[in-house]
C-alpha cells in the first residue's frame, strides 16, 4: 500500500519536473536569439568603452553558438519544431554580424592600372626571414608592408634586391616597386599622462594609380592585458587565482584606451588627406568593434568589397579573429582580397589589388 502511494507521488513530481524543464527550454529558445542581438549591439555600440565588452570582442565568436547544441535537439525531442525557427534566427545572427561571414560577391574587376599590396605582421621574424620572403615572392606584391619587423641582416638585403625603394622605422618596414616620395613618423600621443608611440607610419607613394597616402598600422595589442594568445597559461592563472592579482579590469581598460587613442590619431590624419588614402596592417580591432566602426567607418574595407568567408587572420593555425585589414578612400576600389602566408608568423598575411573607381 505504501509503495503504491509513493509511486503515485513520484509521477506528479516527474510530471512537474518535465513541465518545468519544457518551459525552461521554450524560454531559452526565445531568449537566446535576443541575447545574441544584445551582445552584438553591446560590442558595436559600447565596445572598448567597457572592460567586459572589450574582453568579449576578442573571444572566439563560435563559442556563442554553444546553446544551439542543446536547444536544437531539445526542441526536436519535445515536438516543438516550430520553435526551431528561433534557433535559425540565432544562427543567422551568430554567423553574419557576430562571426562576420561575407558571402561571395562579384568582387569587381579592374580594367585600368592597378596596385598589388601585401600587409603582414611578421611577429619579429621568429619563423625566419627566408620563410617570410618565400611568401612575398609567391604573392609578388608591388608594395609590401611589414609590422613587428626588424631591419638589418638578411631581411634588409633581401628586400632591397626585390624592391628598389625600401624604408624602415621602429617596427615598420616597407618595400615598394614605386617611389616613396615621403615618410612621416607621427608625433607621440598623450595617454594617461604619458607620451606613447602612435604605432603607425605614413608614406606618400607615386603609384600607377596616382599618388597615394599609405598608412601602415599596428596599434597596441590586447594580448598583454588579457593573454588571448596563451589560453593554457590563462586557464592556469584562473585556476590558481593569479589572474585576479592586481587590477585586471583597469589593465584591460587602460590597454583599450591606448589602442583607441592610437587608432583615432591615425584615422584623424587619414580623414584630412587631400590624396587618396590606403590604410593597412594589423589593426588589433576585431569585427563588431565600436572603435573600428567609429574611426574607420568612412573607409571601404577590402574584405567586404572583394573577399568572402570569414577572412580571419589570427591566430594563424586556428584563426578566429580578423585583425589584419586593408581599407581605402571612396575613390579607390578593391578587386581582389586574399588571406595567406601560413606557418610564417602568428598572423596570416593579407594581399589585395586596388585600382581607381
Amino acid at each position: 500500500m505504501a509503495t503504491s502511494k509513493n509511486q503515485s507521488n513520484a509521477r506528479p513530481l516527474k510530471a512537474r519536473f518535465r513541465s518545468w524543464l519544457g518551459r525552461l527550454v521554450i524560454a531559452c529558445a526565445w531568449g537566446y536569439p535576443i541575447a545574441l542581438v544584445v551582445i552584438y549591439l553591446a560590442l558595436d555600440r559600447v565596445g572598448e568603452d567597457w572592460w567586459v565588452t572589450t574582453a568579449l570582442l576578442y573571444a572566439p565568436r563560435i563559442s556563442f553558438g554553444a546553446p544551439l547544441v542543446v536547444l536544437v535537439p531539445a526542441l526536436w525531442l519535445m515536438g516543438r519544431r516550430r520553435l526551431l525557427l528561433t534557433q535559425a534566427v540565432a544562427l543567422l545572427v551568430l554567423i553574419f554580424p557576430l562571426m562576420g561571414l561575407v558571402l561571395p560577391g562579384l568582387g569587381g574587376t579592374s580594367s585600368g592600372p592597378s596596385l598589388a599590396l601585401m600587409t603582414f605582421n611578421v611577429n619579429s621574424e621568429y619563423e625566419g626571414p627566408a620563410t617570410i620572403l618565400r611568401h612575398i615572392d609567391a604573392i609578388k606584391p608591388d608594395i609590401v608592408l611589414l609590422q613587428e619587423a626588424t631591419w638589418g641582416g638578411p631581411m634588409e638585403g633581401a628586400l632591397k634586391t626585390r624592391f628598389p625603394f625600401t624604408e624602415s622605422s621602429t617596427q615598420f618596414v616597407i618595400g615598394s616597386r614605386y617611389p616613396i616620395l615621403s615618410r612621416t613618423e607621427p608625433e607621440k600621443v598623450l595617454n594617461q599622462g604619458k607620451q606613447r608611440s602612435p604605432r603607425f607610419m605614413r608614406y606618400v607613394i607615386d603609384s600607377p594609380i596616382g599618388k597615394l597616402a599609405l598608412y601602415s598600422l599596428h596599434p597596441i595589442s590586447p594580448r598583454g592585458s588579457m593573454g588571448i594568445a596563451r589560453f593554457r597559461g590563462t586557464l592556469h592563472r584562473i585556476r590558481t587565482g593569479e589572474i585576479w592579482a592586481g587590477d585586471p579590469e583597469s589593465d584591460v581598460v587602460a590597454n583599450a584606451a591606448l589602442r583607441v587613442s592610437q587608432v583615432h590619431y591615425a584615422a584623424q590624419l587619414a580623414s584630412q588627406e587631400s590624396l587618396p588614402v590606403l590604410l593597412a596592417g594589423d589593426t588589433n580591432l576585431p569585427g563588431a568593434s565600436a572603435a573600428l566602426r567609429r574611426e574607420f567607418g568612412q573607409f571601404s574595407d577590402a574584405f567586404r568589397d572583394a573577399g568572402w568567408g570569414f577572412g580571419y587572420t589570427y591566430p594563424q593555425k586556428y584563426p578566429w579573429l580578423r585583425l589584419d585589414r586593408v581599407m581605402a578612400s571612396p575613390s579607390l576600389k578593391f578587386s581582389e582580397f586574399r588571406v595567406g602566408c601560413p606557418a610564417a608568423s602568428d598572423h596570416l598575411c593579407v594581399s589585395v589589388h586596388i585600382s581607381k573607381r
